[in-house]
């Protein structure tokens, strides 16, 4: 019989994505162990972008102080059209979650950052040179085949988080189709190394009808180029690096030396039909796939484990119901096929090369600066949709909620900077902890000096929640709910799940999570016998 081993998580993938599963997993107090067939992470520099939902996940792991000196923050983008005219200047709209809308990174250094972290934990058990073959899922747990240098030996789980990427070896296995396409157009990437200026905080769309072109910048002289590959091109061909010189010449004069690498891909636009088979749950390209152009499928990935990771964690300790693991596909999987539509409708006008058509373009877009709704939209970058959930562990507002605070239900929770009762000043974040947490706006309270609120930790395990502690919001972030006597229930990834007058309406709201988190009742309790 083989070797068993025993362990809460089994996350197969050490990608980014995978990385962040399991220390996301391993602070909420669960066991990890963390598989790569490969033998070390990866030194390829993919993905680039990064949003602020993000970097905040980054900040609660505790990469955030290493891994900024080595991004370009607080990028926007230029497109331009077939007579390399400016058609559009677009910039992230003003950052709410404490962090720049967006912003251009380095994946290796994302993942050496992570690995580290993971490194640090003593919940995570990481294993590269280990694949893992065969899953047999059973009531109360599954057995995963793996076979590493030592051997052959079984790992059992309570759950699988699978990040194996888009050729998702456990997706086959357990016959999950995707739903979607395959873009017809290749495209030649190229990363380089050594320029010299200093970059401009623009990605650069050169929409011109014959080699649309994308140059994105990066900090410590890191550049990327993509090109479309025409057709009649051999891509072992266009991937010299003469050939790759002589494409970069009219951008930047480079030597062979200042390639990091070169490659051609073809996009894929698909999402998974399922994310989750009995105890195994789908994540990152293993879930969807989606063209480069909106820059999401990274941000999409860490979006889906910072969504799955509380909700597993809280199932492994008793503290949550299967139901709400079975939100993670209701709350996540719209998202992706959003930002699948979206990232393939950009591709859609920067690969166009029919010149009639470009030429509409050009003079469609030029023309929505007279429209100041459409430019706002686009300038704005106001397609970048934040997710929002209408369906999982979430509760629908009532009808005598305040407008500002339904608002907010199902979607991500403003990250300022308080003002603590010690005059010091600290991330929101860092006062809500890493569990549940209850947010109270008292009734008819002054917002001279900026808005007062308490935050109280809830406990899900039976024990009494934390002390409210008082703080201020100096940022206007939170000045429409100042005086309205809301409180807002936020969930451990810092979504709102459901909102309440306060004080009477706070046990009801708690009891209405229940089906999901047991553990509320007892706050629920607590909330009516102190009120």
């Amino acid at each position: 019989m083989d070797k068993v081993i025993d362990t809460d998580v089994l996350v197969i993938g050490a990608g980014p994505i995978g990385l962040a599963t399991a220390n996301l997993l391993a602070d909420q107090g669960v066991r990890v162990m963390l598989v790569e067939r490969n033998p070390g992470t990866s030194d390829e520099p993919r993905a680039i972008s990064v949003t602020d939902e993000t970097l905040r996940v980054m900040a609660q792991i505790g990469i955030m102080d290493r891994l900024a000196p080595e991004m370009l923050m607080d990028t926007g983008a230029r497109y331009f059209g077939r007579k390399e005219q400016l058609l559009a200047e677009v910039y992230p709209a003003s950052p709410r979650l404490g962090h720049p809308g967006k912003s251009q990174f380095d994946q290796p250094v994302m993942e050496s950052l992570l690995l580290e972290a993971a490194r640090q934990r003593p919940l995570i058990d990481v294993r590269f040179n280990a694949e893992a073959f065969r899953i047999t899922d059973g009531p109360d747990h599954v057995d995963t085949v793996l076979i590493d240098e030592a051997g052959k030996l079984t790992v059992r789980s309570k759950w699988i988080v699978a990040c194996d990427g888009g050729r998702s070896p456990v997706r086959s296995q357990l016959g999950i189709p995707m739903e979607g396409s395959t873009q017809v157009q290749k495209w030649i990437v190229v990363d380089t190394i050594n320029s010299p200026e200093e970059p401009e905080k623009f990605s650069e769309f050169h929409c011109n009808g014959t080699r649309p072109a994308v140059v994105v910048p990066g900090v410590k002289g890191r550049r990327r180029y993509e090109f479309m590959l025409l057709p009649g091109e051999n891509a072992k061909e266009v991937t010299t690096p003469e050939s790759i010189i002589r494409m970069i010449a009219p951008f930047r004069t480079i030597a062979a030396e200042d390639i990091r690498r070169a490659a051609v891909y073809v996009a894929h636009q698909r999402v998974a039909l399922n994310y989750r088979v009995g105890h195994v749950l789908l994540a990152g390209d293993a879930a969807h796939m989606m063209p480069p152009f909106a820059g999401q499928a990274l941000n999409a990935g860490i979006r889906d484990v910072a969504n799955l990771a509380w909700k597993v964690a809280a199932h492994v300790k008793g503290n949550g119901t299967d139901a709400l693991v079975g939100t993670y596909q209701a709350e996540r999987r719209p998202h992706a096929v959003d930002m699948v539509r979206l990232s393939h409708r950009i591709g859609m006008v920067v690969m166009n090369v029919n010149p009639r058509l470009t030429a509409i373009r050009d003079a469609a877009i030029t023309a929505s600066g007279i429209v100041p709704a459409a430019k706002s939209w686009l300038a704005g970058m106001k397609f970048l949709k934040q997710p929002h959930f209408t369906d999982g562990c979430v509760v629908a507002p009532a009808a005598d909620l305040p407008k500002p605070a339904a608002a907010l239900i199902g979607r991500s929770l403003s990250q300022p900077g308080v003002r603590l009762s010690t005059g010091d000043t600290a991330a929101l974040d860092t006062v809500l902890g890493s569990g549940w947490a209850l947010l109270r706006f008292p009734a008819g309270s002054s917002g001279n000096f900026g808005t007062e609120f308490e935050v109280q930790s809830l406990a899900t395990d039976g024990h009494d929640g934390g002390a409210p502690v008082t703080v201020t919001d100096t940022t206007g972030a939170f000045t429409s709910l100042s005086g309205t006597g809301v409180s807002l229930v936020v969930r451990p990834d810092r979504y709102v799940a459901t909102a309440t007058t306060t004080p009477s309406g706070e046990p009801a709201a708690l009891r209405s999570l229940a089906a999901y988190v047991p553990g509320l009742m007892a706050q629920a309790s607590t909330a009516e016998h102190t009120r």
